[in-house]
């Protein structure tokens, strides 16, 4: 009976992770400040990018900085207050990351799982985190193109998570959020890698207030 009341409690964890980050601050944020819904203009994500160019820098920072707390504070609590088995870490971290691309209270219409995802990377690996938002970081700066920042960094922090977890003394199966993880997000941006292929890609800090509609 003990074994079934602490398995139910480890599921518990990876559904609350993902109800957690099925909440859209994106979209609220959307209505609050501009009485927009953040869906139906640029690129129709919900996450803080989209949010920067229709609502403004702040408002975005601000989709940002809750978007990675909703995937992140699950997170931690499972692996360092109720201290759950090495196995469920991963599969919370990517439920948070499906919770935020996939909501369940807004037609599973998301974000890209990058805020989210690398929030979850910084608890599971904070080294693989770091070298993730280092590497990505130049990029975004130098080209001014989020989304190419946002996949160089997944992948890169993919790898780096799959490579330290089967070398040192982080749990092998975390191996599997490396991946998921970065797979899941990368494929999420498979319209931004067309247009950056066709130099249709928008730069950060460039207002988009184009309807999704008039845009792919």
């Amino acid at each position: 009976m003990e074994r079934v009341t602490t398995e139910i409690t480890y599921i518990t964890f990876i559904l609350v992770s993902y109800i957690v980050a099925s909440i859209s601050f994106g979209l609220l944020i959307g209505k609050l400040s501009k009485g927009i819904d953040i869906r139906e203009y640029g690129s129709g994500s919900t996450g803080a990018t989209n949010v920067a160019r229709n609502c403004g820098t702040a408002w975005g920072l601000l989709a940002l900085i809750l978007d990675m707390g909703k995937a992140a504070i699950p997170l931690y609590i499972a692996m360092y207050v109720v201290e759950t088995p090495e196995w469920s870490h991963p599969i919370i971290g990517l439920s948070a990351i499906v919770g935020h691309s996939w909501p369940l209270f807004t037609n599973f219409k998301g974000g890209k799982g990058i805020a989210s995802g690398w929030s979850a990377l910084i608890v599971l690996s904070p080294v693989s985190g770091i070298v993730a938002i280092i590497s990505a970081a130049p990029i975004m700066v130098a080209t001014r193109y989020v989304s190419l920042g946002s996949i160089v960094g997944s992948g890169v922090g993919g790898i780096c998570i799959v490579i330290i977890s089967l070398t040192s003394n982080l749990p092998d199966i975390y191996c599997i959020y490396g991946f998921i993880g970065s797979s899941v997000t990368i494929v999420l941006h498979h319209k931004n890698i067309l247009r950056l292929l066709r130099g249709e890609e928008s730069k950060f800090g460039k207002s988009d207030t184009t309807e999704t509609g008039n845009k792919i």
